[in-house]
């Protein structure tokens, strides 16, 4: 697949459209699936989300999809978009996360959360805070942390584990 595929589609109209579409939703589905685990998401939310991708890479004259450049498999791409557009719009119509946490974590547990957070060794401390508080992307935290974009993951994964073991020690989860 290359630009000429995302042209071909586009020019070919409706019937193009939805034979993409049939070709391409279990891909899609299986993306949305696993975000759909993170929120808790009800199948309706799940189908809710499918169609909007669908609708996103058509969105603003077709721009998600014309923005595929082939330095990917289509479905590797298609597969990030996917899961980008769903937790976008789990997370929209998920309830205040403020509101919930106050209800469920006392004040001093977040004081003992921030006392463990500095006992990690700073790079995994900022990759944390950069993702969790100020929600930057993996390309933006390693742009700040002078790493190659695909290790950010690794960091987050890591420093998550390491900080979880420190609050597991201290009984806060």
């Amino acid at each position: 697949m290359s630009d000429a595929f995302v042209r071909e589609l586009l020019a070919g109209g409706r019937e193009a459209w939805d034979r993409f579409a049939r070709e391409h939703r279990l891909v899609v589905l299986k993306a949305v699936n696993i975000a759909a685990r993170r929120f808790d998401a009800t199948e309706a939310d799940v189908e809710d989300a499918v169609g909007d991708v669908f609708v996103e890479l058509l969105k603003d004259d077709a721009k998600a999809l014309r923005s595929w450049r082939g330095e990917s498999a289509f479905t590797t791409w298609l597969t990030v978009v996917a899961r980008r557009v769903a937790i976008r719009e789990f997370a929209r119509r998920r309830p205040a996360p403020e509101s919930k946490e106050a209800a469920v974590r006392p004040p001093e547990a977040d004081a003992g959360i921030l006392a463990e957070l500095e006992k990690l060794p700073e790079r995994d401390r900022r990759a944390l805070v950069l993702f969790h508080v100020e929600e930057a992307s993996y390309q933006e935290i390693a742009s700040v942390l002078g790493l190659p974009s695909n290790h950010v993951g690794m960091v987050l994964l890591r420093a998550r584990e390491a900080l979880a073991q420190l609050l597991k020690g201290r009984g806060i989860q």
